[in-house]
């Protein structure tokens, strides 16, 4: 491993069976060549600079490597790989003290992608949204037992809250949608029946995006009148109204303590959520209203977000500290509807109308796509990449699951909403999906 030496086949003996043979124990002790154990502080070194999805391999080698790996003097070098794959705590973790444990048993989600057929659960009826579900949003989920919280909008202008009780059950006495089974039943530790635990109502019109941030307690929506929306979540109530569009508001992104939207008046505002006034205006595309804002997203690079414009079959680069725009991120035939960018990467994916699903490196914007994936026969409509894993919503009525390391057919199609499906949104072994058949599904891939 260390010197590059591999054994030579050619002097591989046959142990001799006479008396005078030495034991193998005592020629392996005698042999000079013979290594002795190396440092902690060395382990840590190589396994540091091993990447993330490696550590689990290396495991497997040996058992010399599975006792230093397992050994709790290695669970920071397990924290480190969490957080460089995904990025968030999980909210089950109580103290820090298995994150060995987190990370198997997520990386073991993860690696059974498509591996057997889709549950799912259909919300819909009185209890849910009335209309075309237009955006949801899936919040950090426990990866043991599914349990998490999720939000939806739809143009009825509600926004409903929903709590996974995961494989324990839910809360008694709560009400809940019309929940419907499809391909087989929930077994063993499927995600059930989300319930409804919350709506909100206070937009004059459709919900056109959502951006959540659970752990800051904070919602915020943008909707066909115009405005956008602080929520409380906690006290279920409207904090603040910002108003500035002359359209209504198409998209949301969230950059540290600034909220960016984009509305179809091709404008892109930037909000102080500090302040609640707006401190920047940019747009529209070529002084060109009719290039109004399909999407938004923030690559994580500070000062920086991505739009896609109807009109255009690029993306455009804004850099607010200087209020200029770069035209980037070609390759699509046609106009491009949705565009989201990994948290924890530089990984961007873009949807759309031509009914392909592009992947890009952020750092790279003058360059070409890194992959392209293609088995939509309608429009992309949405599309989100965490790590290796892609999910996109298209006007065909499926959506698909997709690792971008094999880009040539997806892990699995899901199939079971009879109209269009306008937003997905995903989080370890669950799928969530919004139609406009006023319904929304739960897909439980794992």
């Amino acid at each position: 491993l260390f010197d590059g030496k591999l054994p030579d086949p050619q002097r591989k003996r046959i142990p001799s069976r006479s008396s005078s043979a030495q034991p193998a124990r005592q020629r392996t002790a005698a042999d000079p060549r013979s290594l002795a154990p190396l440092p902690a502080d060395v382990w840590e070194i190589v396994f540091r600079a091993s990447q993330p999805a490696d550590l689990c391999s290396l495991r497997a080698v040996c058992r010399v490597w599975q006792r230093r790996l397992d050994d709790p003097e290695a669970e920071g070098l397990w924290q480190a790989a969490y957080r460089a794959e995904w990025g968030a705590l999980d909210p089950s973790q109580p103290g820090g003290d298995a994150w060995r444990l987190l990370f198997l048993a997520r990386w073991w989600v993860y690696g059974r992608w498509g591996t057997r057929p889709p549950t799912a659960s259909t919300l819909m009826g009185k209890k849910a949204h009335g209309g075309t579900v237009t955006c949801v949003a899936l919040g950090e989920c426990c990866v043991h037992s599914g349990q998490g919280a999720a939000l939806s909008a739809g143009d009825d202008g509600s926004i409903l809250h929903w709590r996974f009780a995961g494989a324990g059950g839910g809360q008694a006495g709560v009400h809940h949608a019309m929940a419907q089974q499809h391909h087989r039943q929930s077994q063993g530790g499927d995600v059930r029946c989300p319930q409804r635990t919350k709506q909100l109502y206070g937009h004059a019109g459709p919900v056109w995006s959502l951006c959540f941030d659970p752990a800051e307690d904070m919602l915020l929506s943008g909707g066909y009148d115009g405005t956008i929306k602080l929520w409380s979540l906690q006290g279920e109530r409207c904090i603040s109204t910002f108003r500035g569009h002359d359209g209504w508001v198409r998209s949301l992104a969230m950059l540290e303590r600034f909220v960016v939207s984009g509305g179809s008046d091709g404008l892109i505002k930037f909000w102080n959520l500090d302040t609640q006034q707006c401190s920047r205006t940019a747009g529209p595309p070529n002084v060109d209203p009719r290039h109004s804002t399909h999407s938004l997203a923030a690559t994580g690079e500070r000062g920086v977000v991505l739009s896609a414009h109807s009109g255009l079959r690029h993306l455009l680069r804004w850099d607010f500290s200087r209020i200029m725009s770069q035209e980037s991120f070609f390759g699509h035939d046609d106009d491009i509807y949705t565009i989201h960018a990994d948290e924890t990467s530089s990984s961007l994916a873009s949807g759309s109308r031509d009914r392909t699903v592009r992947l890009w490196d952020a750092r790279h914007p003058r360059a070409g796509a890194i992959g392209v994936l293609r088995g939509h026969t309608g429009a992309v409509l949405d599309v989100k990449v965490r790590g290796h894993r892609v999910v996109s919503a298209s006007m065909d009525k499926t959506v698909r699951v997709w690792d971008r390391r094999a880009p040539q057919t997806p892990l699995a199609t899901l199939e079971g909403h009879s109209a269009d499906v306008h937003c997905v949104d995903f989080r370890d072994r669950m799928v969530l999906s919004g139609s406009r058949d006023t319904s929304i599904k739960v897909w439980t891939v794992v």
